[in-house]
């Protein structure tokens, strides 16, 4: 296997970790918990390509869907990706290539390319999950988004700016690096 083959499977493997390690950290604030997922996801899109990003995502949510306790509160099983904060999970693998692709387009990673593909990747996230919450519970959209969205805003951008901050900081620290190897 070449070289990098081996480095792209490995960081694919220690995002889909990280995520399944912060995802289950909750605060509970009704029908859907804020949790650290979606700052692991950011994350994962900052800092992984495209293709590895998505595949992170996919990797967390099978290890989920078989049964593993890596969703919010730390639960696991295909039934929480049907239940009502499925479409916020099923939303990561879009988000994270919305944050990746914004990276690539930008043709560099700073806080311009981060902050477009990470609030394009809350409004995905946003839409998925309130859109399928709604769905399921046969509530009004207007419930949906007070439910769904409005509570979330704040620490959602808490947790942009916190992971942008971060993939920055990586980012400069692996160039410095890469650059003495």
């Amino acid at each position: 296997m070449k070289k990098q083959s081996i480095r792209s499977l490995i960081l694919t493997s220690i995002f889909a970790a990280i995520i399944s390690v912060l995802a289950p950290i909750t605060i509970p604030v009704g029908t859907v918990p804020i949790t650290l997922s979606l700052f692991a996801v950011f994350l994962c899109g900052s800092l992984l390509p495209t293709a590895q990003a998505v595949m992170a995502t996919i990797v967390y949510i099978t290890l989920g869907a078989i049964g593993l306790p890596v969703f919010s509160s730390y639960t696991g099983g295909f039934s929480v990706l049907t239940g009502v904060t499925g479409g916020f999970i099923w939303a990561y693998p879009l988000m994270a290539f919305s944050i990746s692709l914004s990276v690539k387009i930008f043709k560099k990673r700073c806080a311009l390319s981060l902050f477009t593909g990470i609030c394009i990747a809350i409004i995905i996230c946003y839409t998925l999950g309130t859109f399928w919450f709604c769905y399921l519970t046969g509530n009004s959209l207007t419930t949906g988004i007070t439910a769904c969205v409005l509570p979330f805003i704040v620490p959602d951008v808490i947790k942009a700016v916190a992971a942008a901050s971060l993939a920055l900081g990586l980012d400069r620290f692996y160039v410095i690096n890469k650059k003495l190897t």
